[in-house]
């Protein structure tokens, strides 16, 4: 018969090779939205980018493009230059704002009209009459002039920027390149395979950019996962020994907290981007090598619960299973560890209780200067919390070099992919969305071009009830009939054929009776591209935000990553703080229930504020990022805080030296995974370390050195403020 540590010992490494089976069939995902709502999550499409060798000819651009027809699920990306042209033409003076009329009026006044006729008479003589002449014939009297904020702005038809393909394709300034829109089921790579065996006699180069883009370059990166793990374990090996002077309690603990590690794996599961860096950090506060009790073990699986309050799905995610899994650690390691290291034939060392520490007998004057250095680090932390660099929630980093250059060729040639922004015109069919879109049009083309570059509006197109009847009214009361007939006249009179600007003249005849109502709309030439733009959501309006990262008007209700990456903008540094308070109320309550010493708590709630604040410092310092990225590190230096102060009162309560050598080899394992991650290829990885390797120096230097002074101060004032009472 087996004994009662042999049977422990094999059941519990039977339940973690399950864990761990669950965990891999499960699988990896790429979590490069981790940090982004539902409702912002961008648009799936992928972008192809078609580039011109250098020294090939500009026409060969259109080649290529015209090779690219077979494949499937291609989009526009702005209306057909052609027919939108002819629409706009057609509907001139209704597509005019009424606040525009009385200019209207001005321009139709019979000197204006014989002005511009007499204009136009010498410009069509001139020798560079081609350059002109087929704008002049469209706009004899320069009407797209009176509403500046209007031309230019529907879709891409705009003066400077990307301009429209026949297609909708996007081409760049320079001529040397077009940008191709895909809704399709397959991947990335599967469309760049495509487009190659496409384009293979060609003179370009193809690129793709969008979100199945960086998916897949986010899944390549979890091949690194396992690199990472192994770098850690062997990394907590060597430290632990080090520690303990052993090998068995090492392979006692390391298999003791692998059940915990691989729990975490399983509530997370796909195992993510966002995942691995938290997933290493956990293992290493796990692997201490003082054998925690039930206030350390709370301290630390509480740690994260604040992130339950942000609106990060990731980080939701991670405040309940970080208290699992490190609730877990904490049962494995007073429970299973002493089984696993009787089973290896070396006995559990005994856990000491944790009594209520009475404050250590320190000078006033000490712990005077630790307050003063408290409030110097305070105040140093909140000016850095209003200067540090932001870490943007969108777009995560990723060690892509292809798609890196891919992107930033789209950014400065297109427009910026993670600054695109969908407005949902919702709708029961596509006319009474269309009307919706029109309707809300004029507060979007406020903010052109301060908060948004240019918008594509399937709404600047139409117009709807009531406002097209208040826009016909006032075009009758301007007599636009009359007018034109005038115009006829006068075009006479110069010696010219009315029917050389009969495409203008019949076009605003024919804009009274068949005005631009979404119904018209749809049954014109822009009919399919508008019809395109209908989905289950309603009509959709993309809107392309400038780079100032000013917040938008919440009324709007734009979606999409750059959205929310402004607004996290202006409201992380109130976010954070709050996150902070909650994160010191929870450890002052467990400190508090765990000694009774309302002192203690309040010491060691401030300890960990004051932790936070010098993570803020040091990275400002170095010039690091902090963000809704390094939020879960810079609740963790808080905790860990408490967690070194309360040791450190217990250690000088007991007698021991304030700088107990055991005591800070459990800063060790936090610094191994931090260690780990850092030679880990990815950015996200590298950022997190760097932030976790500080928050681990603040909280052992904060908590360990100035908790036990902050007891002694806080205790004394306490003790001050019952005398008075009694």
């Amino acid at each position: 018969m087996f004994e009662r540590p042999t049977l422990t010992a094999l059941a519990w490494l039977a339940v973690c090779a399950a864990l761990g089976l669950v965990a891999a069939a499960r699988g990896s995902e790429a979590q490069v939205w981790g940090l982004i709502p539902a409702a912002h999550k961008p648009v799936i499409e992928i972008d192809l980018r078609v580039r011109l060798d250098d020294g090939a000819p500009d026409e060969a651009l259109e080649a290529a493009v015209a090779a690219l027809e077979p494949l499937a699920g291609r989009c526009p990306l702005a209306p057909p230059p052609a027919e939108a042209r002819r629409w706009l033409d057609a509907h001139a003076l209704s597509l005019l704002p009424r606040d525009y009329h009385a200019a209207l009026a001005d321009r139709l006044a019979p000197d204006a009209l014989r002005s511009a006729i007499a204009g136009a008479r010498a410009r069509l003589a001139s020798p560079f009459a081609g350059l002109v002449g087929d704008d002049l014939r469209r706009d004899p009297l320069r009407l797209a002039e009176l509403a500046p904020q209007l031309s230019g702005r529907l879709g891409f038809l705009a003066d400077a920027g990307p301009e429209a393909s026949v297609r909708g394709d996007l081409v760049a300034p320079d001529g040397r390149a077009a940008l191709l829109c895909f809704h399709t089921g397959g991947s990335a790579h599967e469309l760049r395979a495509g487009a190659a065996a496409l384009v293979a006699g060609h003179p370009v180069s193809l690129s793709v950019v969008g979100a199945p883009a960086r998916d897949e370059a986010a899944s390549a990166a979890m091949a690194a996962a396992p690199r990472v793990l192994t770098t850690l374990a062997a990394a907590l090996t060597l430290v632990l020994a080090l520690a303990f002077r052993s090998v068995r309690p090492v392979v006692a603990l390391l298999l003791a907290i692998l059940g915990p590690a691989a729990l975490l794996a399983v509530l997370v599961a796909p195992l993510g981007l966002l995942d691995l860096p938290l997933l290493a950090l956990a293992v290493g506060i796990s692997a201490a090598p003082a054998r925690p009790d039930w206030t350390t073990t709370a301290l630390s699986a509480l740690a994260l619960t604040p992130l339950l309050l942000t609106p990060y799905p990731a980080w939701q995610t991670w405040g309940l299973a970080w208290a699992a899994g490190l609730a877990a650690a904490g049962l494995a390691r007073r429970l299973v560890q002493p089984a696993l290291a009787a089973w290896l034939g070396k006995p559990a060392g005994e856990r000491a209780p944790f009594a209520r520490p009475d404050p250590p007998p320190l000078r006033l004057g000490l712990a005077l200067a630790a307050a003063a250095a408290c409030a110097l680090i305070l105040s140093f932390g909140a000016w850095s919390s209003r200067h540090v660099r932001f870490d943007s929630p969108s777009p995560l980093p990723l060690a892509a070099p292809e798609l890196a250059a891919a992107e930033a060729a789209v950014r400065a040639e297109f427009f910026r992919p993670e600054d695109v922004a969908l407005l949902h015109s919702r709708g029961a069919d596509p006319e009474e969305a269309l009307a919706r879109a029109a309707e809300e049009l004029p507060a979007l083309l406020s903010l052109v071009p301060t908060r948004i570059d240019r918008v594509d509006a399937p709404g600047a197109f139409v117009v709807a009830e009531p406002e097209l009847e208040a826009r016909l009214d006032g075009l009758l009361a301007l007599d636009i009939r009359g007018r034109l007939e005038l115009l006829r006249t006068t075009i006479a009179e110069f010696g010219m054929r009315p029917d050389a600007f009969g495409e203008f003249i019949r076009g605003a005849g024919d804009d009274l009776r068949q005005p631009p109502s979404p119904e018209a709309a749809l049954a014109g030439p822009l009919g399919p591209w508008l019809t395109g733009k209908f989905g289950p959501d309603g009509v959709v309006t993309r809107a392309y935000l400038a780079s100032e990262p000013d917040a938008l008007p919440a009324e709007l209700d734009l979606r999409g990553p750059g959205v929310f990456a402004r607004s996290e903008h202006d409201r992380f540094s109130a976010r954070a703080g709050a996150i902070a308070a909650a994160g010191a109320w929870l450890s002052a309550l467990v400190v508090w229930l765990a000694t009774r010493r309302l002192a203690l708590a309040l010491a060691l709630a401030l300890a960990a504020i004051v932790a936070q604040c010098g993570l803020l410092i040091l990275l400002h310092a170095l010039g690091r990022s902090f963000g809704p990225l390094t939020l879960p590190v810079f609740l963790l230096a808080g905790s860990a805080a408490v967690v070194a102060g309360l040791r450190a009162v217990r250690a000088l309560a007991a007698g021991r030296p304030w700088i107990d050598p055991g005591r800070l080899a459990n800063a060790l394992g936090p610094l191994a995974a931090a260690l780990a991650l850092l030679a880990a290829p990815e950015p996200v990885w590298r950022s997190l370390a760097i932030a976790a390797g500080l928050a681990v120096l603040c909280a052992h230097g904060v908590g360990g050195l100035l908790g036990p002074l902050l007891y002694s101060l806080t205790s004394r004032a306490g003790e001050r403020f019952y005398r008075r009472r009694a």
